[in-house]
């Protein structure tokens, strides 16, 4: 069966950061989409900035998971003790997943949505 979903958008490199048991996995995903945007809002103390990205990865399996930190481009090698200041309100462009949802198309898994 053909996948009919187009992927042409997937064009960006992204680079996923994961903490697991005390060590920083790096991996660069080559063909992935990966837009964000900041906006004002309202709160009761005043208006603060939220930042809201999509990152949409097409594969043939999960490659991301909540509380990834996602860079556009080719990020840096991080050392397991710059991990606690390699966070989004400190690195500019730095992204840290909430949530996760695999997409498919007739039973197989066409892409991965992080936001």
């Amino acid at each position: 069966m053909i996948n009919p979903l187009s992927y042409s958008l997937c064009d960006k490199a992204v680079t996923v950061y994961r903490m697991e048991n005390g060590e920083i996995t790096r991996n660069v995903l080559e063909n992935a989409f990966f837009q964000w945007s900041k906006t004002l809002k309202n709160e009761e103390y005043g208006d603060a900035y939220q930042v809201e990205a999509l990152l949409i990865v097409p594969c043939g399996e999960l490659c991301i998971q909540p509380g990834d930190r996602v860079l556009e481009g080719v990020g840096p090698e991080i050392a397991s003790e710059q991990w606690d200041c390699f966070v989004p309100a400190l690195v500019q462009g730095l992204y840290e997943l909430k949530t996760v949802k695999p997409c498919y198309w007739q039973g197989t898994l066409c892409h991965v949505e992080g936001r």
